[in-house]
């Protein structure tokens, strides 16, 4: 390089350096000396550094085959792992999943007082059949005859009977106000039996003893229920058979 050009390279440098922005840099590189002479130092010690974290990593190697750890093949494993886990899908999966943590949480601390939760249905169950076997009622018994009781039934009703059995239940045969007729019906019956059947000579009612008990005021009764019976089994006829009412009717007027 020739004198000249040398000193036109010494002149440009000169103006660079009096420029402001240059000025600039270089003060920040002053300020950043300490900086910039500990990171050479660390890079100086980078070499120990890392014979430091081989020999580290050789003693984790050595354990881990002292335990029968296979060290490459868990890498593979888990960059196996990772590449199935950084699948677009699966991604999407996690995200929906990240958003029913909440929901989880609550599931796991469900599952976590399910022993106390069990514990206390046991307690509760021991009690009510404490309670049965106290009123007299052996529940390992009921259960073994409830269950013989619906097999049975179940082996031995057919479709129809269990179709006229729900009509049964769904009409007013079992209202309490039916029911309440036929168990009066049943005791006035009994009364009756006793009453009549079981004496040495059964008492006999003629004409005019009919007549005499029309005058009694629970025989009166009896036959006013029997009159309103008779008035409302008539008009539900009516109502379910109209045809037949009709024709029933009609011929006895044709009699007449």
């Amino acid at each position: 390089m020739s004198h000249s050009t040398l000193n036109e390279v010494n002149a440009s440098l000169a103006e660079r350096l009096e420029q402001p922005e240059t000025q600039a840099m270089l003060h920040r590189l002053l300020d950043r000396a300490e900086d910039l002479e500990r990171i050479l130092a660390t890079t100086a010690e980078l070499p120990n550094l890392l014979a430091v974290a081989t020999d580290l990593f050789d003693a984790f190697a050595a354990e881990a085959r002292q335990r029968g750890i296979d060290l490459e093949q868990r890498s593979t494993q888990l960059l196996d792992l990772f590449e199935q886990v950084t699948q677009p899908e699966n991604l999407k999966a996690l995200q929906q999943l990240a958003t029913c943590l909440p929901q989880l949480a609550q599931v796991s601390q469900l599952a976590a007082s399910s022993p106390e939760l069990v514990a206390t249905a046991t307690d509760v169950f021991d009690e009510w059949a404490s309670g049965l076997k106290a009123d007299g009622i052996d529940l390992e018994d009921s259960v073994r005859n409830g269950l013989y009781a619906a097999l049975y039934l179940g082996g031995k009703i057919r479709r129809q009977e269990l179709d006229r059995l729900g009509y049964l239940l769904r009409s007013d045969v079992l209202s309490e106000h039916s029911v309440e007729a036929v168990g009066m019906a049943g005791s006035a019956l009994s009364s009756c039996q006793q009453g009549t059947c079981e004496q040495p000579v059964p008492e006999r009612v003629s004409l005019f003893g009919l007549l005499a008990a029309a005058r009694d005021p629970n025989t009166q009764r009896a036959l006013s229920f029997a009159v309103r019976f008779g008035k409302c089994f008539g008009r539900l006829l009516e109502q379910q058979h109209p045809a037949a009412t009709d024709a029933n009717s009609l011929s006895t007027q044709e009699e007449s």
